[in-house]
């Protein structure tokens, strides 16, 4: 590479590629401009301008007025100057934009990122019935099956913890939320990972001397982070879907120092480093060309390039590809212009560690619409009405001075001030005809009613009525209409969540799980495992079910539901973006209980104790009431043995069972005379049943 080169091979004038140059960096810088400039032409980079200048309140009339602002190092994609503002007009920018973006984010993010809960879970592929003739036909039982089941189970949480850990240490919420921001705002948020990173660990022991000594232990793991999409250049080809194509480009500015820190790493090029370190920093422009900077810029471009090259253009390059294709994945980097790192893809299958979130899908782009985009023209409605509103404040605050000939300033001054005196010639009759004040009309209550229904037209064009964004306390007056409107609201919510899932979770656990099975050290974790990301949509519900768990609460205390009360109250608690176990008893604590003395216990154990005296007391009652009736039936039968037939047959009709196996009141023998009863004078008889059994009986003795 020269010093000085303007641009690279391909371009304009240059038809040969320069000295030094493999087959495959030319093909790579190829790619990297076709990327380049099949972004500029979609127009997506002119949206992305125009919606962060509205998020930050800049437009074309407050630009001059903008001392500093992002949007301005973001200028190289269109190339465009800022545009002076009109004298004397008003350039308020009521910004509404960033509140409904930031409301918009902070509402998602609230409800995919909950306290202590994940929105995917791992889980072993179900076993089908195809599988399980397969399985009996090798002589495996159902005993065997099950306990493999089980096993597959274990192992699964198991890879489902480390995936996690490496998620926590990667900050993925940070993450995460970062791009959900990027996503309301531009329409666009891309998250990067599984990508490999160097953990180092540092402790210090004791060497045996009593001095402590530092060790440090240093481990590649895989991580996640989010990417500036300005950095980020999908193949032009791809799509809706970035995997689809065939490359992506990705620009990581570094320092000076951080190149450095290169030298000596596994897999990087030492002579290309130094030679880029000496030449200095250059940038590549708008059109894919690459040229020198200022010595005192000290910010390098790392060109990360993911995708497919030629088999035989890698084997010049010294790597060879495991499979016969003709083409291999691979990832290279960059640094002007040459090209400094190449090697196979971590993942065996080549999909590109990236991730892009549309908050709205654009036809046949993989980037989307924002709610500053969707909003841009309420807000330009919103910022005309209010300049207008103020330029007619400025004009009708003060009047219109009309002067005619013959009328002069004292002291030569057309201003007008206070107590200023004005001479008149003596050919004017009449100073009103010569010098008049007007004041224009004040049409500020019309050009407000335009101002509050851009306000309302606001809510209707996000989807996010202002009310759940904290904006307005109009809430509704009754609980149904509450309700509906956060059913309404949770409409969108529940949209983005189905494309977090489908465009952002799945893929992205997915690789991660690619990444263990080839990459972990631990063979007890890996399996055949299916990622379930269907908790994410059930989170958005989660607010809308707070209602109805606290209700479950006081069933949760009947047994007769079974429903856990401890975990009811956690879920509660997680609708409330609180961690139940900063509240819940550890079980070091609920050990240290079981030795103490519970008043409450020892209450109901003393009210289980004389209920169940009450019901022996009862129960001795009515043993005592049915020995009394037994012994006057009895009685009775023995006076007269000739009713027991009677009195069998009545028992046996009111479905009464003989307790014995032999007739508990034989037949009566032949010859026996019946004997006469007296007859019952009582006024109780028959007896009476709210009474008892026994009274208003008379024996026969």
């Amino acid at each position: 590479m020269q010093t000085g080169r303007k641009h690279f091979y391909g371009e304009n004038d240059q038809d040969l590629p320069e000295p030094g140059r493999s087959t495959l960096l030319i093909s790579l810088l190829a790619k990297r401009k076709e990327a380049i400039t099949g972004r500029a032409g979609s127009g997506i980079e002119q949206d992305w301008l125009e919606d962060e200048e509205y998020y930050q309140g800049i437009d074309d009339a407050n630009r001059a007025y903008q001392s500093t602002h992002r949007s301005q190092a973001k200028r190289w994609a269109t190339g465009e100057g800022s545009r002076k503002a009109e004298p004397n007009r008003s350039v308020v920018f009521l910004n509404i934009t960033a509140p409904y973006v930031d409301a918009g984010s902070a509402m998602v993010s609230d409800k995919l990122l909950p306290t202590d809960d994940r929105s995917w879970e791992l889980k072993p592929t179900p076993i089908t019935s195809q599988m399980r003739k397969a399985f009996a036909m090798q002589g495996m039982d159902d005993a065997t099956m099950q306990a493999m089941i089980e096993q597959a189970k274990a192992a699964s949480l198991e890879m489902q913890q480390e995936i996690d850990d490496c998620l926590v240490e990667s900050n993925w919420h940070g993450e995460v939320r970062q791009v959900i921001e990027d996503s309301a705002k531009t329409g666009s948020g891309v998250l990067k990972g599984p990508y490999p990173k160097k953990k180092t660990v540092r402790m210090y022991r004791d060497d045996g001397t009593g001095n402590k000594a530092m060790v440090s232990a240093s481990e590649i793991t895989p991580a996640t982070k989010r990417i500036d999409h300005w950095y980020f250049w999908p193949d032009p080809s791809c799509g809706e879907n970035i995997q689809n194509g065939s490359y992506t480009w990705e620009m990581e500015p570094a320092s000076a120092r951080q190149i450095a820190d290169m030298i000596g790493m596994p897999g990087y090029d030492k002579a290309a480093i130094v030679s880029a370190l000496k030449e200095g920093p250059t940038k590549t422009n708008s059109s894919g060309s690459s040229v020198n900077l200022d010595k005192h810029e000290d910010q390098f471009e790392l060109w990360i390039f993911h995708g497919t090259v030629d088999a035989d253009d890698l084997a010049q390059e010294g790597v060879d590809s495991e499979d016969e294709t003709p083409q291999a994945s691979v990832m290279a980097v960059i640094l002007n212009d040459r090209l400094i790192k190449v090697a196979l893809s971590v993942l065996e299958g080549g999909d590109f560690p990236y991730d892009v979130l549309a908050w709205q899908r654009r036809p046949g782009m993989p980037w989307g619409t924002g709610i500053a985009r969707k909003i841009r023209t309420v807000q330009r409605i919103l910022n005309g009405s209010v300049r207008a509103m103020m330029d007619n404040a400025g004009l009708s605050a003060g009047a219109q001075i009309v002067i005619g000939n013959g009328i002069t300033p004292a002291d030569g001054s057309m201003s007008i001030t206070g107590r200023k005196l004005w001479l008149a010639d003596t050919d004017v009759e009449d100073v009103r005809k010569g010098f008049m004040a007007f004041v224009p009309p004040s049409v500020q209550a019309q050009l407000m009613q335009i101002v509050q229904w851009a306000m309302q037209v606001a809510e209707d064009t996000t989807g996010m009525p202002a009310m759940l964004q904290g904006i307005r306390g109009d809430a509704p007056e009754t609980l149904g209409g509450m309700q509906m409107q956060q059913n309404n609201s949770s409409a969108v919510l529940r949209r983005i969540a189905k494309r977090m899932d489908d465009y952002v979770t799945e893929p992205h656990i997915t690789r991660y799980y690619d990444w263990m099975m080839q990459h972990s050290e631990r063979e007890d974790i890996k399996g055949d495992y299916q990622i379930d990301v269907r908790a994410s949509s059930a989170l958005v519900e989660r607010a809308a079910q707070e209602e109805f768990l606290l209700g479950l609460l006081d069933r949760s205390l009947n047994p007769d539901y079974d429903i856990s009360p401890r975990r009811l109250a956690g879920e509660l608690l997680k609708g409330k973006n609180i961690d139940p176990q900063r509240v819940q008893y550890t079980e070091e604590e609920k050990q240290a209980m079981q030795g103490k003395t519970n008043p409450v216990e020892e209450a109901k154990a003393a009210l289980l104790q004389a209920q169940t005296a009450e019901t022996a007391a009862k129960t001795a009652t009515k043993n005592v009431e049915g020995m009394f009736s037994a012994t006057s039936a009895a009685n009775l039968i023995a006076g007269n043995p000739a009713i027991a037939p009677v009195a069998d047959q009545v028992w046996a009709s009111a479905g009464g069972q003989d307790a014995d196996a032999a007739p508990a009141i034989p037949g009566v023998p032949s010859g026996i005379e019946s004997m006469p009863m007296d007859e019952n004078t009582s006024p109780n008889f028959p007896p009476n049943p709210d009474v008892g059994m026994t009274q208003g009986m008379e024996s026969g003795a």
